[in-house]
């Protein structure tokens, strides 16, 4: 009885240690911000850059191409990436693809985009983009026309993407 025990607590051991690996691995972040930086630079020829006010320390770091110029605009509409940091990164993530005005998670629509819709300072209405890549990044976009559909901007946005975190 004693000897099946331990076999029992052994087998117990084998099992459940590879186990807790895996499911740890699988939640740790799998694209750092050298490796996102890096392959942005080499899509895009432009640096991302960190945005400060964006960024919740311990959780993500948020990051753009700097000071809205004309011609940014043009090639990328508005957007933040976030690239998740912390231990919780499913559920981080869950935070950023929520509704920002109800915190619900909604259903995604085709290309798995969960779309937001707001309006600015101004009153001015909008439709921001979410959606997932790889394990740990996030892109919010928002297109020039207030229009609840991607353009050329986020074609772009989303191959870069697609491509640093495969």
């Amino acid at each position: 009885m004693f000897v099946m025990r331990r076999l029992a607590a052994a087998l117990l051991v084998l099992l459940v240690v590879p186990a807790t690996a895996a499911l740890a691995a699988s939640s740790s972040p799998t694209v750092t911000a050298a490796q996102l930086k890096a392959s942005f630079k080499r899509s895009t020829g432009d640096k991302l850059l960190v945005n400060r006010k964006s960024s919740y320390p311990g959780h993500y770091v948020a990051f753009d191409v700097g000071a809205a110029s004309i011609a940014k605009k043009a090639k990328y509409g508005t957007f933040t990436i976030y690239l998740i940091t912390g231990a919780e990164v499913d559920a981080e993530v869950t935070d950023l693809l929520a509704d920002g005005h109800t915190g619900v998670l909604g259903s995604p629509s085709a290309g798995n985009i969960y779309w937001e819709y707001g309006k600015t300072l101004y009153g001015d209405p909008y439709w921001m983009a979410k959606r997932r890549y790889g394990q740990n990044v996030v892109l919010w976009w928002i297109g020039s026309k207030p229009v609840k559909k991607t353009d050329r901007t986020f074609k772009l946005l989303h191959k870069t993407l697609a491509k640093a975190t495969s």
